[in-house]
């Protein structure tokens, strides 16, 4: 719910407990007020019988006399005295109570007779018109029925720690794929990415596991070099051509990749950023064909010494959309082409993608561990976790914007705009988390709303069956 919706409710929340509390004034004022009528009415009751009795005595000694006297008159009179004295009890000020579901007007009501009240609208009005104890009691019901999602001191500590570790394992394990220069400064690369990409290690591993692939797993889409696609694709060597091709992106490959392989065609984007399919002289297959093949020729590129590009990495070159690096000395940013080729070539392959995937793993251990061990703590249950699982979702948010924010820092201070320091691995994982945030979110609001429009229908439907 909104900062206004929330405001309102409360407003009108506010005001149904002076109303509540009024009307229950006003009903005991008028159980004191008959009470007291009632002992006036016995004791009236009890002087017009005397009266009376002194009144027959009068009339038996006038009668004696030959004189009549109207009985009808003295009891006129004493009727209307009564009458006038007990008539200021006949009216008192009833509160207002609307009944038809206008529920602006009645935050309009609400708002206007809590400022006649003096109640503060620019804070909580519950809190200024509730006992402590009341509050204390309807915050404790509302965690029991929706869950409770508020922040305390250690969670912000350990989504600040797990954010700053994640950060600080970016710079000294992640740092770059490899040793290298840029733009006239040494940097070192990641020792683990080293280890992942040793030659000899490369060799053993793909000569053990996935070079039996290679003869099995021959695809339409794996031209070298700009003259294997007829000068069509421009830019394209030996080098790139992995990253250039669409069908060896480990996520669209199982898209673009099993589509070339059942239309016989190779789809690549060349230097200038435009997408380019090339008909070839493969023959087309059917889907699990082509899954099979797909996937025996990604593992057959993995451990090769260009490696394959990380997942989406090959959308970097659509368009000449400039970026904010600089390859040169002059300064000067060039397009996001030209930064993808850069990366790709200096190692920034599948197997660092799994060294970068070390910072959001550690933000989702320690959040997701803190969060489950502090639920089986305080003994809570699957169905609580599941109510306050919103709050799960906004500490993991936060713990990887702190990391992104961080390898942000890292690639701009410490790696001096080297875009091969980029966390691409952490990037992507703001967008599931996110999504995450906002979906949940998006569902508890939905289930608050319809519990308050509940009770406010019972309220209202209440409150017109009483008046």
């Amino acid at each position: 719910m909104s900062g206004d919706h929330l405001s309102a409710a409360a407003a009108v929340a506010a005001y149904q407990t002076v109303t509540l509390t009024e009307l229950q004034g006003l009903f005991d004022q008028v159980e004191f007020d008959l009470k007291d009528v009632l002992e006036r009415e016995l004791r009236v009751s009890d002087s017009l019988d005397s009266v009376e009795s002194e009144f027959e005595a009068v009339r038996a000694r006038l009668k004696a006399m030959g004189v009549l006297v109207p009985a009808q008159e003295v009891q006129s009179n004493v009727v209307a005295a009564v009458s006038v004295e007990t008539s200021s009890y006949s009216r008192y000020a009833m509160p207002i109570v609307p009944t038809d579901g206008d529920f602006d007007q009645l935050v309009r009501l609400a708002e206007a007779r809590l400022d006649l009240l003096g109640i503060d609208l620019t804070r909580n009005p519950l809190q200024q018109v509730l006992p402590s104890g009341q509050i204390a009691w309807s915050l404790r019901s509302y965690a029991e029925e929706h869950g409770d999602i508020s922040w305390d001191k250690t969670d912000w500590m350990v989504v600040l720690v797990a954010g700053a570790l994640a950060t600080l394992l970016d710079i000294i394990l992640v740092r770059i794929p490899r040793d290298s220069t840029f733009l006239g400064n040494k940097q070192a690369g990641s020792p683990l990415t080293k280890w992942l990409q040793d030659k000899d290690r490369a060799q053993e591993v793909h000569a053990r596991f996935f070079k039996g692939f290679e003869k099995l797993a021959k695809v339409p889409f794996d031209a070298p070099t700009s003259k294997a696609t007829e000068g069509l694709v421009s830019g394209m060597r030996p080098a790139t051509h992995r990253l250039q091709s669409l069908g060896h992106d480990p996520a669209l490959g199982f898209l673009a990749g099993v589509a070339d392989l059942m239309q016989g065609t190779g789809t690549y984007i060349d230097k200038a950023g435009q997408l380019i399919q090339v008909a070839t002289d493969y023959d087309p297959v059917d889907l699990i064909t082509a899954l099979i093949t797909q996937t025996r020729h990604l593992l057959s590129d993995v451990y090769t010494p260009a490696g394959l590009q990380p997942p989406l990495f090959s959308l970097l070159q659509l368009g000449q959309i400039n970026a904010p690096f600089a390859l040169g000395p002059s300064g000067v940013g060039v397009p996001w082409t030209d930064v993808a080729r850069y990366m790709y070539t200096n190692g920034y392959d599948l197997r660092h993608f799994f060294t970068m995937g070390i910072t959001p793993g550690v933000v989702s251990v320690i959040i997701r561990g803190y969060w489950l061990l502090k639920s089986y703590a305080t003994g809570g249950s699957a169905a609580q976790r599941k109510l306050e699982h919103a709050k799960l979702t906004s500490m993991l948010l936060l713990g990887h914007t702190i990391a992104t924010s961080g390898t942000l820092l890292k690639t701009g201070l410490l790696f001096g705009m080297n875009p091969a320091a980029l966390n691409y691995n952490q990037i992507l994982a703001m967008a599931p988390a996110t999504i995450a945030w906002v979906t949940e979110a998006t569902a508890r609001d939905h289930r608050i709303t319809q519990a308050l429009e509940k009770e406010w229908y019972l309220l209202l439907t209440g409150s017109e069956e009483r008046w």
